[in-house]
């Protein structure tokens, strides 16, 4: 009966590197295939804001403000994008006249929460420009200027619409100017919001 030796069952050096190899080739190809496909992506922002606002004489009016978004996204071809975003646009300053012609002023706060759909249209390499359209859930809170009267809040739903210039830092992180446009409403008060500003974006 012919003898085995116990080292044809050790694995050789070469044996080692060679699996040693082939694992770090996979690795590295898992690694690669899901930095591609980058399918979800959150990103915050900050901006200035414009919203129209009445204005009244005996009152403080200012029609711009400074405010914030947090999004999150998911990609849907490399193309096309759905996106949640939630901004805060800040506060405005205005008033209005009752009927029987007594002027009143105060401070609108305006937020919402929207969703939208995005088209990205490859510029050059690293530069890409997206629009958006969606809806969004506005919630605009008027506190007068006399807190007597207490506050005034109301929630309309309202397009939303925007166009990105961005800049890719990375296959993972956009940077990016923004021009969001939606509108609000309280009372009789309404009128467009526009945002521009700059945001930062982390797909994985």
């Amino acid at each position: 009966m012919p003898r085995v030796s116990l080292n044809s069952f050790v694995p050789t050096k070469a044996l080692l590197r060679g699996r040693a190899r082939g694992l770090l080739g996979a690795a590295a190809l898992l690694v690669a295939d899901a930095a591609c496909s980058a399918d979800f992506s959150v990103g915050v922002g900050g901006y200035a804001a414009q919203g129209r606002v009445d204005c009244v004489a005996s009152f403080p009016c200012d029609r711009s403000s400074a405010g914030g978004k947090l999004f999150a996204g998911y990609q849907l071809s490399p193309a096309v994008d759905v996106q949640a975003v939630w901004f805060d646009a800040g506060h405005f300053k205005g008033g209005d006249t009752t009927p029987l012609g007594t002027e009143f002023g105060g401070t609108f706060k305006v937020s919402g929460f929207g969703l939208t759909g995005g088209y990205r249209w490859e510029l050059a390499p690293s530069w890409s420009l997206v629009g958006r359209a969606g809806l969004a859930a506005m919630r605009t809170r008027f506190d007068y200027a006399n807190t007597a009267f207490g506050s005034a809040s109301k929630t309309t739903a309202q397009p939303l619409l925007g166009l990105g210039l961005a800049y890719a830092v990375t296959p993972a992180v956009r940077l990016s100017l923004d021009y969001d446009v939606t509108r609000f409403k309280v009372h009789t008060t309404r009128g467009p919001l526009q945002m521009l500003g700059a945001a930062a974006q982390y797909s994985f």
